[in-house]
């Protein structure tokens, strides 16, 4: 995992606003052209994540990786939607606020893929018990009405 985590460092810019031709559209493209042939579907955009839709399943969602991302700082590893989430869970936990992820794109761009994964990262990183899991089941339930 961490092997496979530090080879995503190393393809492409990360963070585009590390991109040295930034005032150039065509670099933010192949930016993300040359990490999307990859499977590397995230790169920020300083506390902002892009995603492209890979129209295909990744592994990259799974218990090892919310792990890898949980409780770290969010520049320490790759451009990934757990990363968001944690940002989030952890202000929402140590601020007690509510705090709001805006996602955004057009039709076919995995914004309720990309729900689906935050709700499932909070569920994985919340304190279980029987109410838990069913408000859990309820949230991951209600997602395409969230649209």
């Amino acid at each position: 995992m961490e092997n496979e985590l530090t080879k995503r460092d190393h393809i492409g810019v990360q963070d585009f606003v590390l991109l040295e031709d930034y005032e150039h559209p065509e670099a933010f493209v192949e930016n993300l052209k040359k990490r999307f042939t990859e499977n590397l579907i995230y790169t920020y955009i300083g506390p902002v994540l892009v995603s492209v839709n890979p129209y295909h399943q990744l592994d990259i969602y799974n218990d090892e990786i919310i792990q890898t991302y949980r409780n770290v700082n969010f520049y320490e590893l790759p451009p990934h939607i757990y990363a968001i989430a944690d940002a989030a869970f952890r202000t929402m936990r140590s601020e007690t606020r509510d705090v709001c992820v805006l996602i955004s794109g057009e039709s076919g761009a995995g914004k309720t893929e990309a729900s689906k994964k935050i709700l499932h990262y909070i569920a994985a990183s919340s304190v279980h018990s029987k109410d838990l899991e069913r408000v859990k089941e309820r949230l991951l339930q209600s997602t395409p009405l969230l649209e």
